[in-house]
């Protein structure tokens, strides 16, 4: 008999199918993955490609806007702002850039007035297209502008102004301005309280201001003179006929008109503000912890701004501080926060002093003075403090010529700022 053998069943068929799956299933995540991974590229190469516009384009903006406030400063002649002028119109058509190379790429920039006004100065509008170096990636940014006037009304035109009590101890002479009160009414001191006066001090008018020393002829008993120390012995603490250009005790409580606010009056802005005046100053580089970078500058140091700012004592040694000579003249505004402001050796300073008290009601910081040889200041002294502040041997000129060169014709005279918030990216 023959053996048959057995045929056995086919065994496997579902693992085939499962492996099948499987491998589908592997070669659809490889081409997922490979398509996940190239559009990572495309959107990483893409980021790169904007990275590099933006900051062309950030580049661009910078370049555009420090132009205006350049040229704002070198053309700006004063001409009623809030109309369409020529000048003005050509300051915006100079700070204007089309198709400026940079960093391989390029950009332009383009400049509108907004129609509104911050201060005296419309608020401007620049955009910045920035193309990278393939021409393929772009960014565009924009951000508000204006130039803020360095007072916020007119340069003071007294003499000596000081919130407190004048004691004018040593050599003090002061010029008056002839037409402080008024035409023909000549101011020299304005406090907020008593003003006394030694025998070696006086007032006059420019015609009577000379001698060895820079001071008023002869202050001992000359009757050209204004008011003299001896003329009265004790303090005035209320305004006299006989002595018309000293005016003390004009508190605003009392129904006089010197205001609560020095710093307000100087700048136009409250004093609990004062940090947009000190971040003026330092974003012209004239935040400074001494003098002595100022004393460097000598009378170049009003060029670039007028405004000075001192956080720590200034000390003076002799040498001319900012330019009356020149046109247009260039002079200085000295900020002494709550620190020393120390002059001696025959120095002159062509501008304002204020010593700036930034919290009367602290009474552990204050500002001081202590003026000596023969000090001159063309201009104005501010003080915030009196007393001891105003003792020294030094003459305070007014001079006529310091009022026109702080005009607000004078583009110098007008700090680059950028409008809060005005910042975007598209």
């Amino acid at each position: 008999m023959n053996y048959i053998p057995k045929i056995k069943k086919q065994q496997g068929a579902a693992t085939l199918f499962v492996s099948v799956i499987i491998l589908v299933i592997m070669t659809i995540m490889v081409i997922y993955a490979t398509r996940v991974g190239l559009q990572e590229q495309r959107i990483s190469a893409n980021d790169v490609r904007y990275k590099e516009a933006f900051a062309i384009a950030d580049g661009g903006l910078d370049h555009s806007t420090q132009l205006f406030a350049s040229e704002f400063q070198r053309l700006y002649d004063g001409t009623d702002p809030t109309t369409s002028t020529t000048t003005l119109a050509t300051i915006l058509t100079n700070s204007a850039v089309s198709n400026q190379a940079l960093g391989g790429g390029s950009f332009t920039v383009t400049a509108t007035d907004t129609g509104s006004l911050a201060g005296s100065i419309p608020i401007y509008t620049f955009q910045s297209v920035g193309t990278g170096a393939d021409g393929t990636g772009t960014a565009t940014i924009q951000r508000q502008l204006t130039m803020a006037y360095v007072f916020g009304g007119t340069a003071p035109d007294v003499p000596v102004i000081v919130g407190g009590a004048v004691g004018t101890g040593g050599n003090f002479n002061v010029v008056a301005n002839p037409n402080g009160g008024g035409d023909g009414v000549p101011v020299s001191i304005w406090s907020s309280d008593t003003i006394s006066a030694s025998s070696s001090s006086a007032t006059c008018h420019m015609e009577f201001y000379d001698g060895n020393n820079a001071q008023c002829s002869n202050p001992s008993g000359n009757q050209e003179n204004i008011t003299r120390g001896t003329n009265p012995a004790t303090s005035i603490g209320t305004y006299d006929v006989t002595m018309p250009d000293v005016i003390p005790d004009e508190t605003v409580s009392d129904g006089g008109r010197f205001p609560d606010d020095l710093f307000n009056f100087v700048f136009g802005i409250s004093r609990s503000d004062y940090l947009i005046k000190k971040n003026e100053a330092a974003s012209n580089g004239q935040l400074v912890s001494d003098c002595s970078e100022i004393v460097t500058a000598g009378i170049n140091a009003g060029d670039n701004h007028p405004l000075w700012w001192v956080e720590g004592d200034c000390q003076i040694n002799g040498g001319t501080i900012g330019d009356i000579t020149s046109t247009p003249a260039s002079p200085v505004i000295l900020v002494i926060e709550d620190s020393e402001f120390g002059v001696s050796g025959n120095s002159q300073i062509n501008g304002i002093v204020f010593l700036f008290d930034k919290d009367p009601a602290d009474v552990t910081e204050s500002p001081t003075a202590s003026m000596t040889g023969t000090t001159e200041i063309n201009g104005s002294f501010i003080s915030d403090v009196g007393g001891a502040a105003m003792s020294g041997s030094y003459s305070i000129v007014y001079n006529p010529n310091i009022i026109d060169a702080f005009s607000p014709a004078n583009g110098n005279n007008f700090s680059f700022t950028y409008v809060p918030a005005s910042w975007r990216d598209f």
